[in-house]
């Protein structure tokens, strides 16, 4: 039978029934009635013509099996693809150029130089915007085509991690840049590592709850098997409690559930209770005690997660920074120095500095202590690698140790060095922290400064002091930190430094909880950098060539799976980030 003929005689029959049953029912009733079978009726009208049947048999198909299907907002796959590559390549392109010339506007050196203008316009800019447009570009048209293509045989997480493999590979190719290849990979994969974390984390507290529901479900049921008899009170009780309901003796005293269970068993019956009853009621309360013990260790090792990587990431970087100086870039260095008040006390000579006293530490001869009647100027002047730092060295002073000698040569209170110190990191921090918060708030929250200026401002002065503040103590735990630790053990030790660093990184506890896991990244990920140099430097490891490209594309495809298939994983700020960059695909 044609399609058309057997729609009409679908209209037709669908009309009588309505006419039939509207006889029947009330006017409220017959309008929500006919109502219904309009709309089934304007549905079928669309589907007249053979081709829209097997497209929506396909649709059906799709929906059962669970494939992925393509919504763009009014944009095809092509010009999604399109749009999303040359969207990429302009903005990429622009936000290089601005990186690149804000620290001379930042200087004043525009000023004296227009032609550091022209400078952003080079083939590294062009080679970065290529490879933000190739990541996009190529990961909205992977995906497409593997929907389409596929036709729903596979799911949308096997789709967005070949896609977020294949773009990655791609991408990271294509820039020539390879410091920045090493930088962006170690971001990805740290935010990968991260977010493939919460999101195993999350599947397993979601079996655990389904695990708990599962044991309470049955519980229940055997509980509502159970017929109270004289002399079962207290078993009775645990039965219930079991299943968490309140069945003790005041209520199982009641006039009318006694009078209930005496017509549901007659007096002169008595019920036999089994022991694998009791047994399975102990039994499950263990499991759920257990469960819940399990979940709430989970809680807390999720509030605890970021200080722990803080304190584990910065106990690497004291490592590094303290045994082995000649690892760490020298614009690292740079910024210690300018953090710490180092470069003013030892210009240009803190990295040497520092090198003496890791030295020291380990192949001194007195364990880092400084001979009586020896100065401090002249025990140094015998160390080959302190001859730089001599002459900062203050004549007639005798510090206890060398590192004091080192970390505070104006004097020999620790105390005052520590003062003199914060003195110094915290009006740096706060240059640093004050037009980063103020130039967020001008861009990201320009509607809360118009609205409520007066707050908006107290807000970004208390968030710039707090972030100086943790900065300051993070810098005093790292430097000064090792003071207390020598004057406790009495000499200068290698694990006095790692348990400077891990008190440091406590000092992340000042800052507001939604930026722990920010900074404690941050660190993480100097720290690896550092600890796979080091490792190379003495023979622990080899350096892998295009290890960069493995790791990037590994990353590219888990966080791509993550946030097209579960985003709520992802934190609110980063997922509004991959948004605007990757769009809703």
């Amino acid at each position: 039978m044609d399609v058309g003929n057997t729609t009409y005689l679908l209209n037709a029959f669908i009309e009588a029934i309505a006419r039939i049953t509207s006889y029947a029912l009330t006017d409220r009733e017959k309008e929500s009635v006919v109502q219904g079978f309009r709309q089934f009726h304007e549905r079928l009208e669309r589907f007249k013509s053979s081709a829209s049947l097997r497209q929506l048999a396909i649709e059906s198909k799709r929906r059962r099996e669970g494939g992925a299907t393509c919504h763009h907002d009014g944009k095809t796959c092509t010009q999604n693809s399109i749009r999303g590559f040359l969207k990429a390549f302009v903005v990429g392109y622009a936000v290089k150029y601005v990186l690149d010339i804000a620290p001379h506007a930042i200087s004043l050196k525009l000023f004296s130089k227009p032609s550091l203008l022209l400078r952003g316009f080079g083939r590294d800019t062009a080679s970065f915007a290529v490879f933000l447009s190739a990541a996009i570009g190529s990961y909205k048209a992977i995906l497409c085509t593997m929907r389409h293509t596929l036709d729903g045989k596979t799911s949308d997480y096997t789709n967005a991690l070949v896609a977020g493999v294949v773009s990655g590979f791609v991408a990271i190719k294509l820039d020539r840049n390879r410091s920045r290849r090493v930088a962006i990979t170690l971001y990805i994969a740290s935010r990968a590592l991260q977010y493939g974390c919460v999101w195993l984390v999350d599947r397993w507290c979601a079996l655990l709850q389904k695990k708990e529901d599962q044991i309470r479900g049955r519980s229940l049921k055997r509980s509502q098997s159970a017929v109270d008899v004289p002399g079962n009170d207290t078993l009775a009780g645990s039965l219930g409690r079991a299943a968490g309901r309140d069945t003790s003796n005041a209520q199982l005293k009641k006039p009318g559930l006694v009078q209930q269970m005496t017509r549901t068993s007659p007096p002169e019956q008595h019920v036999r209770w089994s022991p694998d009853a009791v047994d399975n009621s102990c039994e499950a309360k263990k499991k759920i005690w257990r469960i819940e013990l399990l979940k709430k260790a989970i809680s807390v090792v999720r509030k605890c997660a970021p200080t722990a990587l803080m304190s584990a990431s910065v106990t690497a970087i004291v490592f590094v920074l303290v045994f082995h100086t000649e690892v760490l870039p020298r614009g690292y260095m740079n910024f210690l120095g300018k953090a710490s008040g180092y470069d003013r006390i030892y210009p240009r000579k803190s990295a040497s500095a520092i090198t003496s006293v890791g030295s020291e530490v380990l192949h001194g001869r007195h364990h880092g202590a400084i001979p009586h009647g020896t100065t401090t100027k002249e025990y140094l002047s015998t160390l080959p690698l302190a001859r730089d730092i001599v002459p900062a060295a203050k004549d007639g002073i005798r510090h206890n140790f060398v590192a004091c000698g080192i970390f505070h040569p104006h004097t020999t209170s620790c105390v005052h060095g520590m003062l003199s110190t914060a003195l110094v990191s915290f009006p740096y921090a706060l240059k640093v922290y004050a037009p980063l918060n103020a130039a967020v708030l001008l861009i990201f929250k320009r509607a809360k400064l118009l609205r409520d200026p007066r707050h908006a401002l107290l807000a970004l002065a208390k968030s710039s002091a707090r972030s100086s503040l943790f900065f300051t103590l993070l810098v005093l735990g790292i430097v000064n930190g090792s003071c207390m630790v020598r004057s406790l053990v009495g000499r200068d030790i290698f694990l006095g430094y790692l348990v400077t660093g891990a008190v440091g990184g406590l000092s992340v506890l000042v800052e507001a909880p939604s930026r722990r896991v920010e900074l404690a990244m941050y660190c993480f990920l100097r720290a690896v950098e550092n600890l796979w140099d080091v490792g190379i430097k003495r023979g622990w490891w080899k350096n892998i060539r295009h290890a960069e490209v493995a790791l990037f594309s590994a990353a590219m495809g888990i966080m791509m799976t993550i946030y097209q298939n579960d985003p709520a994983t992802i934190g609110i700020t980063y997922h509004s980030i991959l948004t605007r960059i990757f769009g809703r695909n």
